[in-house]
């Protein structure tokens, strides 16, 4: 993403640069992941899927997927996905008996350090996983991208399910952000320290946002 753009992007959105940069390589990683010969077999869900799908104003910094049949080659294609862009590298790939993860590191030189994109695929296969075909797309790139992604009541099920598990600010603010366009209450089945909210989610949200984190 040049230079230029990327600042106007971050003035415009009211974050750091970093996450609009951040945002840029998700959609181009994922554009790569959708044209594999397995890009059909997974199904795009988390966070990330939430904004660039669905409109969340949460930017985040993993692209997490499910799996509808087991694959082959998952380090390879990672490779392969990854080769055009000279500023990509690949830190980590790992085959784990329930996760296949890799790690991709990205440097640019007008940024003050190098960020990371953690890419992880569940090899738990869920039967009745809820998914559709949709446009995946972000005011940070030119780029848009048409693949499998997780339905909104299948992501609020997975963000309940985490929220019980590991209780993470993101994943609060996310279960708000479903029950509005669910037209749900919003019932977390866990609480947060206020202070821990503010600390972990503002960097991630535009200002008009802020005030959410106090009703969290």
């Amino acid at each position: 993403m040049e230079q230029t753009l990327a600042f106007q992007v971050a003035t415009k959105l009211g974050v750091d640069v970093l996450e609009v940069v951040r945002e840029y390589y998700e959609v181009l990683l994922l554009r790569g992941l959708s044209r594999l010969p397995w890009g059909g077999s997974i199904v795009f869900k988390g966070g990330t899927c939430l904004r660039l799908v669905y409109g969340s104003p949460r930017f985040s910094q993993d692209l997490s997927f499910s799996l509808l049949e087991e694959i082959e080659g998952f380090g390879e294609g990672i490779e392969k996905v990854v080769a055009p862009f000279p500023e990509c590298e690949i830190e980590d790939i790992w085959r784990k008996r329930f996760t296949y993860l890799a790690e991709i590191k990205i440097t640019r030189d007008y940024l003050p350090h190098p960020f990371r994109i953690k890419i992880e695929i569940s090899r738990r296969i869920e039967e009745g996983y809820e998914w559709k075909t949709a446009l995946v797309s972000s005011p940070c790139s030119v780029y848009s991208v048409v693949m499998k992604v997780a339905t909104l009541r299948q992501l609020y099920r997975d963000k309940i399910e985490c929220l019980k598990k590991r209780g993470k600010a993101r994943d609060l603010f996310d279960l708000w952000f479903i029950s509005q366009k669910l037209g749900l209450p919003y019932e977390p089945p866990v609480r947060m320290d206020r202070k821990i909210l503010r600390r972990d989610l503002r960097r991630y949200l535009p200002p008009e946002f802020h005030r959410v984190i106090e009703e969290l």
